[in-house]
Parts: structure tokens; C-alpha cells; sequence
């Protein structure tokens, strides 16, 4: 699962805005040293990065704008300049490179038509104005190249046109557009997913959602939570999203996907009125082997059966391993707080599951039970969500009888280790008898950590600052301390989910692209420059 997100921050990790920025600065300080030896550099350069911005345009100008169309044209322009200069050959004589990453680009949007060999048409004219025949040659061999190297890399992926979703990968790094959802939508089944609504006093609204807040970023799913939590506040209700069963295979494939998940959350609460007295059941935290459970009650059954690991990562509760256990009169949460340790789910950590899934309905009713939710936001601590997203904080205090529970939720993917055990500690001390801390396992910000694909809680932002954003929502949950009345609603949500067999294809795909990723850019990039430096 995390190979899959490492995968994506290798080429999503940075603003399109801000490569095309630099390439235009380094563009033009190579064009002037090229000037120095040839003084028409620039505009050769300038006519060449238009003729690919004209092409780009023309293949398909509903989807890339002009806007976009730069990026690709600057940065292509840019790998032109850059060997032309390193190798001191004439200008425009590594107009190959360039014009084959645009033709990467465009097989993402013409993935079926024979459109992206026009940037290796146009470097064919250009070789014959040069009046260099073998590089013409080198052209024209080069659109055979492409064509049986797709056909090559998609069988070695077993049936998923791997080379369109590589192109995907590449237009996204150029242009920040959904184009890459084409290629999830044919992956993509339709599945019956639960969601899990409370209402808790008529004003907040607890959410587990089976559908996994992904892929990544824009892309499917990826803004789930972001969309989720404003479209819920425009109703009146704060909302704290919790994420039940299952991984990518779960991922909402479209934005249409998102917004039927989306609308049909609004109808169901729509419906839903403020509900009866709360009873719960005593909070209890019970480890069996490598799995730990954490039973929460909200007021009303079914409770949350919070699920991490002692010594594994908790990292998702695949749809497999929810199938073989019976929760009963609880449901599933996927804790998504611990980033260490390896991501494994063994026969042996299901059974332990299952175990402790039993223990959990040993615990008593409550004969008095109360329930405060409080909220903080944290755009002070995190303008643009890298941690914790814009749903920021929740927490939830359960007063069973005397007996108090706190469930603290971030807005974000995964903890930092510390964290979590200054939060439960210093809620411990308060008095409280379980504490546990889960995240909402977003996507939004997938691509911007190195290496694991994306910053968890804690990573970066202050520690103490985030404590004191927590104690805020603590604070209104203690207040808000009372017998409040809780309504529950589970409702399916029909839509487009990439599927395990998608999941599985996608999984194949990114292990592909490491064994023949050398292979790629040995085919594509260097041996065209090495062969241009010899006949150039």
C-alpha cells in the first residue's frame, strides 16, 4: 500500500506552477549563453517551444488550456536547451528529447490515437531544415520506438495500458489536471459501500465511511474528507470523519464519484432528526497478540471498534480481513496511528482481531452515559494542510458512569510516534480511563513527504503547538458534557471504487515501472542524446 503512495511522491511531489517557473529562468540563462555562439538561440528556442505549445493546443484544447499547454511546451523546450548546451552542439539539435516527452504526454491525453507523434514529426522537419539527414532518420525510427515500447511495457503489466498511465503520471507533473483519472476509470467497478452516520445533539455529525479517502491529492477520492467537511458544515453541522474498512481497493475513482458519496450523506442527514437518549457501553482497550482494540460507544450501537497495532503499522483494515471476523454490535475504525513497523496483516493478527473483538462485548452497559464533541482548527498551525487537513481536530469525551473516555481525531494521515504517547499520557494524568488518538487517513496531501509519500502529524509542525490546539477541543468537549441525544444512519453508497482487481493491476504497474523504470529513461532519454552528441 505505501508503494504505492512512495511511487506517486516521486512524481507528484512538486507545484507544476513552480517547475514551469524555473524551467522559463533556466530556459532563458541557457538561451543566452547559447546566444553567445549563435545569436538567433533564443528565437529558434522561442519558435520551437510554440510549435509544441501549438500542437498540444490543437490535439486536445478542452482539456489542456493554454495555461497547461505552457508548462509542458517550457519544460520540453527546456531539455532541448540543457543538452544542447552541456554537449555544445548546434541549437535545437536535441530537439528529440524534448519532442519525446511531449509525446509521453500526449499519449495520456490521445492514449488511443496516433496524435503524440506529432512533436516527432515536427523534429523530423526540423532535422531537415538542419540539413542533417541521420537525425532525420533518428526521428522517424523513433516513432516505431515508441509505439513497440508501449506495446512491450503493457503486456509485461498484464492487461493495464501502462504506458498511457505513465503518461498520466508525467502530464500530472506538468500540469496538475484530473487527466489521470481516465485511467482509474477503467479500472474502476461499481461497489455497494457502507457509511456509518451519527448525529450527536442535532449539531455534529460523526462520520465512518468505508470508501478510503484516496488515491491521492485531486485525483479520485483523494479530497474525500476536505469535500465531506465543507459540504456538511453548509448544513450546520461540524463533522469528524473516521475511516472504516479497506484500502485502495476502496478508492472513489472520479470526482462523480465523490459527489454522489457526498449527496447521499446530505440526504441521509437531511432525514435524520435528533434522535433518543444516549446509551452506551463501558470504554475499553484490550491488546491480543499484535493487534489492539479500542471500544468507544458514541450513544448508540453500533460502537466503534478502534483498530491499531502493538508492533505492526497501522496502516487500513482490508476488506479481506473484515470478512473474516464478526464485529458484532461494533463496526470497524481504522486507527491510522502508527507509521512504524512493517504493514502486514498475517492469519495470526486476524485471529487476534477476532479475539478481541469478543473481548470487547464483554463490557457492561452504562447505567448513566454522556457525550461532548469539540473542534479546533488548525489552519494557524497548517495554512496549506500538509499535516492536518481542514477538518482540523475533533475530540470526543464518553462519560460512562463516572468512567471517561477520550477519542482524539486529526485531520490528516498517520502520527508521529512521540505524539501519540504525549497525548495519551497527558490525558491519562487528567484522569480519563482510555484515551486514544486516530487520523482520518486523508490523501489530500499524498506527494509532498520524501520518501514515505506524505507528512504524517506531528512530522514538522510543533508539538507543543499542536497540544494546545488539542487541550481547545478537549476543553469544548468537557463542556459540552452532556446526556446529548444521538441518532444513527447506515447508509450504502452505490459508486465507481477502484476494486481489488484495479488495486492489484495498479500494484503490478508501480512494481513494473521500478524493474523497467532504467529501462524507460535508458530508451527514451539517454540513448537518443547519446546518439545525437555522436551525429550532431
Amino acid at each position: 500500500m505505501r508503494t504505492f503512495e512512495r511511487s506517486y511522491s516521486l512524481i507528484f511531489g512538486r507545484s507544476p506552477r513552480k517547475l514551469a517557473f524555473y524551467a522559463t529562468a533556466f530556459l532563458i540563462i541557457l538561451a543566452a549563453l547559447k546566444s553567445l555562439s549563435q545569436p538567433a538561440a533564443l528565437l529558434l528556442y522561442i519558435a520551437y517551444g510554440g510549435a509544441i505549445l501549438t500542437i498540444l493546443m490543437l490535439a486536445d484544447r478542452a482539456v489542456i488550456n493554454l495555461r497547461r499547454s505552457y508548462y509542458i511546451a517550457v519544460i520540453s523546450t527546456l531539455l532541448v536547451a540543457f543538452f544542447d548546451v552541456i554537449f555544445q552542439k548546434p541549437v535545437l539539435s536535441f530537439a528529440l528529447v524534448g519532442s519525446t516527452a511531449s509525446a509521453l504526454v500526449l499519449q495520456s491525453l490521445k492514449c488511443k490515437s496516433p496524435v503524440y507523434i506529432l512533436p516527432l514529426v515536427l523534429t523530423a522537419l526540423i532535422y531537415y531544415l538542419m540539413g542533417s539527414v541521420s537525425l532525420l532518420l533518428l526521428s522517424a525510427v523513433y516513432i516505431a520506438v515508441l509505439y513497440l515500447f508501449r506495446i512491450v511495457v503493457n503486456k509485461m503489466a498484464g492487461g493495464l495500458d501502462a504506458m498511457c498511465m505513465f503518461s498520466s503520471f508525467l502530464y500530472a507533473v506538468f500540469a496538475e489536471d484530473d487527466v489521470l483519472e481516465d485511467a482509474f476509470k477503467e479500472l474502476g467497478q461499481r461497489e455497494k459501500v457502507p457509511i456509518h452516520l451519527f448525529l450527536i445533539g442535532g449539531s455534529h455529525v460523526v462520520l465512518v465511511s468505508d470508501f478510503h479517502p484516496g488515491p491521492f491529492r485531486h485525483i479520485g477520492g483523494g479530497m474525500l474528507v476536505d469535500v465531506l467537511h465543507r459540504e456538511v458544515g453548509k448544513m450546520g453541522y461540524r463533522l469528524t470523519f473516521l475511516h472504516g474498512v479497506g484500502s485502495h481497493e476502496r478508492d472513489p475513482v472520479s470526482r462523480d464519484s465523490v459527489q454522489r458519496i457526498v449527496e447521499s450523506v446530505k440526504s441521509a442527514l437531511a432525514s435524520m432528526h435528533n434522535g433518543a437518549l444516549p446509551a452506551g457501553v463501558r470504554p475499553l482497550k484490550v491488546e491480543v497478540g499484535d493487534v489492539k482494540l479500542v471500544g468507544l460507544s458514541l450513544g448508540t450501537p453500533p460502537h466503534l471498534a478502534i483498530v491499531s497495532r502493538v508492533r505492526s503499522a497501522s496502516d487500513d483494515i482490508p476488506t479481506w480481513v473484515s470478512k473474516l471476523v464478526d464485529p458484532g454490535e461494533y463496526i470497524l475504525v481504522d486507527a491510522q496511528n502508527k507509521f512504524n513497523g512493517a504493514v502486514q496483516w498475517r492469519d495470526e493478527d486476524v485471529i487476534s482481531l477476532s479475539r478481541g473483538l469478543k473481548a470487547l462485548h464483554e463490557a457492561g452497559a452504562c447505567r448513566s452515559f454522556k457525550i461532548g464533541v469539540g473542534h479546533a482548527a488548525t489552519e494557524h498551525l497548517d495554512p496549506l494542510g500538509y499535516e492536518i487537513g481542514p477538518a482540523g481536530v475533533s475530540a470526543i469525551v464518553g462519560d460512562c458512569d463516572g468512567a471517561r473516555s477520550l477519542l482524539i481525531v486529526f485531520d490528516g494521515n498517520n502520527i508521529d510516534s512521540a505524539l501519540y504517547d504525549k497525548l495519551v499520557k497527558a490525558y491519562e494524568r487528567r484522569g480519563y480511563s482510555v484515551v486514544e488518538v486516530v487520523t482520518t487517513d486523508t490523501h489530500r496531501a499524498t506527494g509532498v513527504g520524501i520518501g514515505r509519500g506524505y507528512r504524517i502529524v506531528g512530522e514538522r509542525l510543533s508539538h507543543g503547538a499542536i497540544l494546545e490546539v488539542v487541550e481547545k477541543a478537549v476543553l469544548e468537549a468537557e463542556k459540552n458534557l452532556a446526556p446529548l441525544p444521538v441518532a444513527y444512519r447506515r447508509v450504502e453508497v452505490e459508486a465507481e471504487v477502484l476494486g481489488e482487481e484495479g488495486f492489484r493491476k495498479i500494484q503490478k504497474a508501480v512494481k513494473m515501472y521500478k524493474k523497467v523504470g532504467v529501462i524507460v529513461i535508458l530508451a527514451v532519454f539517454v540513448l537518443p542524446s547519446l546518439v545525437i552528441a555522436l551525429l550532431a
